[in-house]
C-alpha cells in the first residue's frame, strides 16, 4: 500500500478553488430564496388559525422530515414532467430552496412569537398597519433574536451544497471527484476538500459574530 501523495491535488488546487464560489453561489442563493418563502409561510401561521396555518404547518412538517437530497432528485426529475427544463444547478438551488423555506419558517416563527406584546401596542399607537408592522417591528425582531440560528442554517447549507456534485454540478465537491478521477488521489483530495469546507465554516462563523456584534451595537 502506498502512502499519501498530495502533490498531484495540489497542482489541481486552482481548480478546486474555484469550486468554492459556486459552493457559496448556491448556498446563497437557496438560502435567500427559501428566507423569502419562509417570511410568507411564518406569517401565515402567525396571521391564520384555519387552513392557512395548517397548509404552513404541514409544509414545514413533510419538507423536514424528508431527505432533502430526495426533495432535489423530485424537482429534477418532475419538473421535465411538466415542461419545465431547468438545469441540474437550478434544480439544485430551487430543491435547496424549498427545504430551508420549511426550516427558517420554524425558525421565524418562534422568534415572532418572542415579540413582547407591547411593541404591538406601540405600533398600534404609531399607527402601523399590518404590513408595516411585521416590515419595521416584528421581522427585524425576530431576525435579531434568531440570528444566530438562521447563520447556523446557512452554514448547514453550505456543507449540503456538496449534494449538488451528484447532479454534475461543478461545485467544490463536483470539482474534487473530478481530480480524484483523474489523479486517482481521491482520499488525498478529500481530505484537501474537506479542510476547505472546515476553513469555509470557520470563516462564516467569523463574519456573522462580527455581523452580530455590528448589529447589537446598532440597537
Amino acid at each position: 500500500m502506498t502512502g499519501l501523495d498530495f502533490n498531484p491535488v495540489f497542482a489541481h488546487l486552482p481548480f478546486l478553488l474555484g469550486g468554492v464560489g459556486v459552493t457559496i453561489l448556491i448556498a446563497t442563493l437557496a438560502f435567500a430564496f427559501g428566507l423569502s418563502l419562509a417570511v410568507a409561510l411564518a406569517i401565515l401561521r402567525f396571521e391564520n388559525q384555519g387552513a392557512w396555518r395548517r397548509l404552513s404547518r404541514s409544509y414545514s412538517t413533510a419538507l423536514t422530515n424528508t431527505p432533502q437530497l430526495s426533495q432535489i432528485f423530485a424537482v429534477f426529475y418532475c419538473l421535465p414532467l411538466i415542461g419545465l427544463m431547468v438545469s441540474p444547478f437550478l434544480s439544485v438551488v430551487i430543491g435547496m430552496t424549498l427545504n430551508a423555506a420549511a426550516y427558517l419558517a420554524d425558525i421565524l416563527g418562534a422568534g415572532m412569537a418572542r415579540v413582547p406584546p407591547v411593541y404591538h401596542e406601540v405600533a398600534l399607537t404609531l399607527g402601523l398597519n399590518r404590513r408595516q408592522t411585521y416590515l419595521r417591528v416584528i421581522l427585524p425582531y425576530a431576525g435579531r433574536a434568531m440570528f444566530p440560528a438562521l447563520a447556523n442554517h446557512f452554514q448547514i447549507m453550505i456543507l449540503g451544497s456538496a449534494m449538488a456534485s451528484i447532479f454534475g454540478v461543478e461545485d467544490l465537491t463536483g470539482r474534487a471527484y473530478d481530480i480524484g478521477s483523474t489523479t486517482f488521489r481521491i482520499l488525498e483530495v478529500m481530505l484537501v476538500t474537506g479542510g476547505l469546507y472546515a476553513l469555509l465554516s470557520f470563516a462564516l462563523t467569523g463574519v456573522f459574530a462580527l455581523f452580530r456584534r455590528t448589529m447589537e451595537r446598532m440597537v
